[in-house]
């Protein structure tokens, strides 16, 4: 079973007495609770609804919750092995 933490967006902390995915489960958590990675994100996202409100500017915030989360740092990609596997030999 996930945490309930997990829950809610970052930046976000569940709502004592409300189920989850209910309206209202999750609150913003104060800004001196948040860590870093969350004010992050929280950027990251409000220049994502930025972003979308410039292409839909008489459409209500509210129309944006259809958006994904704002994408993270690409990992990266290790290079492909140089070295030869071993065969295998039946006899």
């Amino acid at each position: 079973m996930a945490k309930k933490d997990d829950r809610c967006w970052p930046g976000y902390e569940p709502v004592p007495g409300k189920a989850a995915n209910e309206q209202g489960s999750c609150r913003k958590k104060a800004a001196s609770k948040s860590t870093d990675s969350e004010k992050k994100f929280q950027a990251k996202r409000e220049k994502q609804l930025q972003e979308w409100k410039k292409e839909h500017p008489k459409s209500p915030r509210k129309s944006a919750q259809h958006l994904s989360k704002p994408a993270t740092a690409a990992k990266k990609k290790r290079a492909p092995s140089t070295r030869k596997k071993a065969r295998r030999t039946t006899k």
